[in-house]
């Protein structure tokens, strides 16, 4: 019973004091970049999404339905004008508050996501409508290339830190759960007879 509350103790003074953090740099790779450098960069890839949103309206993928277009190219472009404002307001999210690992992902699968859908709508822009256009959208959504592989490199680093922050939590749970299944049982306390 002594050894549990030890544990317990143990284990809530190790995650609450800080020593979790302290040993999990000791084993781990410390990032590459700084939060600041994170930041920033999360709000280049947001800037440079934004400047994508108004050359969607230039884009009249029902007019191309004349000229011999799939209508689905109507449902792209609109499709692509949300995935757009999801990827801008995400990477926004995560320029002030970098360590969310979830985000991260969700944002980098969304903006990797959004590109592909891109590169097939310009194919159709090209063709029915203006290449320049196409061209001027390409470079655009090329510029943030790099940030979005720095931004793979950091969730990479990041998911493989709080892997070894869960191992050190987990070897640490491993330990206690030993004690306290080797320690014997409490003897029974004496039962009072009232004569």
């Amino acid at each position: 019973m002594i050894t549990r509350r030890i544990c317990g103790l143990l284990g809530l003074s190790l995650l609450t004091a800080g020593w979790l953090p302290l040993a999990a740099q000791q084993n781990t790779v410390i990032p590459a970049q700084s939060d600041q450098q994170v930041g920033e960069m999360y709000a280049r890839i947001a800037n440079n999404f934004a400047r994508l949103s108004p050359m969607f309206d230039q884009v009249r993928a029902a007019d191309w339905v004349a000229k011999g277009a799939s209508e689905t190219y109507i449902t792209h472009v609109d499709s692509l004008r949300l995935q757009v404002v999801a990827v801008r307001q995400e990477m926004e999210l995560l320029s002030r508050t970098s360590s969310r690992l979830d985000t991260a992902i969700r944002a980098l699968f969304r903006a990797q996501n959004c590109h592909r859908n891109l590169d097939s709508l310009m194919s159709g822009l090209r063709r029915y409508q203006n290449p320049s256009l196409a061209d001027l959208i390409q470079a655009v959504a090329a510029e943030d290339n790099d940030d979005l592989a720095k931004l793979q490199e950091y969730v990479l680093e990041l998911a493989g830190q709080k892997e070894q922050e869960y191992q050190i939590v987990e070897k640490e749970a491993q330990r206690c759960r030993g004690m306290i299944s080797v320690q014997p049982p409490a003897p029974p306390k004496p039962v009072r007879r009232t004569p």
